[in-house]
């Protein structure tokens, strides 16, 4: 299945015309139109299973096309005074996903008044901050970058957006964050090639003209280089063959990095985009209510989305979104700082092969590493039976504020089945008589529990 994370590369990406980029662009809008696209193949899935399919499966970028978030209409309050630049980890922590990142080991990038980090490299003279660093301006938009936090599963940015004009009303989230999303460039220290990616910052408007979030990269989006697959694909199309990178030939095909303990991160910027809190509809042969578009068959879905013009599956667009271009570029050395990071291997499986590889551990996330299986979906519940939630990034990566993690009851489970039919259990004040972990304990197709020791 394709990650979220390529995905985010694909859609955000401005690439040179390329067979395998035209290929791999559809791939990810069938993933949209269809919900699922599985390793060696693809399906087409119950319609009213679709949105539930996007936002496990892609997360946040399933906000980029507004299949599955709920908007609000937001006003933009104005501040009393100007933002004070830097603090952003602690300000936004409240509605972050990984709530707050260790201030002992947070590194400031960037402070009004130039009380900032001793880097000799990106400080002048008495340790007073070179602002042309991580402060950056291209036409209204400055950009600036605030702190950063790495551990040995992301790194952390904290980022300020500073608009000359006010923003349009942006999208907020039932979740109570907003974000805005980053086409960028990035080359990194320990690869040779470069990556494009679409980049999401969580956060929030603090006025009209200022947004504040956390960016956050993770380092299975960076670790893998897939040129081997891209010329063999390409190779395959002259030929008029067709080569999927699946499970068994992943290994051939994909390198993998391993991230070094400290790195240089050279980002470019060239788009920022934001939601519009109030869309414009789409054109088409007739709009369509939600409680239409629920009772239409799979053929009238599919239909109807053919309907709709080309335009509306390109981000950015018009009707659903505010962008600027520019070119804002930063140099970054990241080090892994978190003390409390660490990997616990698990390696069981059961008969099928379905199973848990390691779990990788930080004072913030946890990720799960699971082998490779098609429509199955993980889920952890901590020492109290209480489930430990995937963050807005990625379905793997478990925000663990606020949970005892000294043991970790795992359970994989049948896409389908969850979704249908056990997921309703784990709802806080559900009437249906069962605990959730009993049911998981029951239904799962594979189930373990780990001694963390946190």
């Amino acid at each position: 299945m394709m990650h979220e994370s390529e995905l985010r590369r694909i859609l955000g990406a401005d690439l040179e015309p390329s067979e395998i980029i035209d290929a791999k662009v559809e791939e990810a809008y069938r993933m949209i139109r269809n919900a699922s696209a599985g390793k060696g193949g693809t399906k087409t899935p119950n319609k009213l299973n679709i949105i539930k399919k996007i936002s496990v499966g892609i997360g946040s970028v399933a906000a980029v096309f507004a299949l599955m978030v709920t908007f609000c209409v937001m006003n933009p309050v104005l501040a009393s005074g100007i933002p004070v630049l830097g603090g952003i980890f602690s300000r936004i922590a409240d509605i972050f996903s990984f709530g707050q990142l260790p201030k002992e080991d947070t590194v400031v990038l960037y402070q009004e008044g130039g009380d900032a980090s001793k880097d000799e490299e990106a400080s002048g003279e008495e340790g007073v901050r070179d602002t042309t660093v991580y402060q950056k301006t291209s036409g209204d938009i400055t950009i600036t970058l605030t702190e950063q936090y790495a551990t040995n599963q992301a790194v952390y940015i904290g980022v300020n957006v500073k608009n000359a004009q006010a923003f349009p009303e942006m999208a907020l989230f039932t979740d109570g964050t907003q974000s805005l999303s980053l086409k960028t460039v990035e080359q990194y220290s320990f690869r040779s090639d470069t990556i494009q990616s679409l980049r999401l910052i969580e956060g929030k408007f603090v006025d009209a003209q200022t947004f504040e979030g956390i960016l956050r990269i993770d380092y299975s989006e960076i670790n893998k280089d897939e040129r081997k697959y891209i010329q063999a694909y390409e190779e395959a199309i002259a030929a008029g063959e067709e080569l999927l990178l699946t499970s068994e030939n992943y290994a051939q095909y994909v390198d993998e990095y391993e991230i070094p303990q400290t790195f240089t991160m050279k980002l470019d910027i060239s788009s920022i985009v934001g939601d519009l809190a109030q869309p414009l509809p789409f054109p088409s042969e007739g709009q369509k209510s939600e409680e239409e578009l629920e009772n239409m068959s799979d053929e009238e879905w599919q239909a109807y989305m053919k309907t709709l013009p080309q335009e509306s599956f390109d981000y950015p667009n018009k009707y659903e979104n505010w962008w600027q271009e520019g070119n804002w570029t930063y140099d970054l050395t990241i080090t892994q700082k978190d003390s409390a990071s660490r990997v616990i291997e698990v390696n069981q499986t059961n008969e099928a092969g379905i199973g848990v590889r390691s779990i990788e551990l930080s004072a913030v996330e946890m990720t799960l590493n699971t082998t490779e299986g098609e429509d199955i979906i993980t889920v952890a519940l901590d020492a109290n039976g209480n489930k430990i939630e995937s963050s807005g990034y990625s379905s793997s990566a478990l925000a663990i504020a606020g949970h005892d993690i000294s043991r970790v009851y795992i359970y994989i489970c049948d896409y389908d089945a969850y979704m249908n039919e056990i997921k309703g259990y784990g709802i806080p004040g559900n009437d249906l008589g069962r605990s959730f972990q009993e049911v998981l304990e029951e239904r799962a197709l594979f189930k373990t529990v780990v001694e963390t020791g946190a």
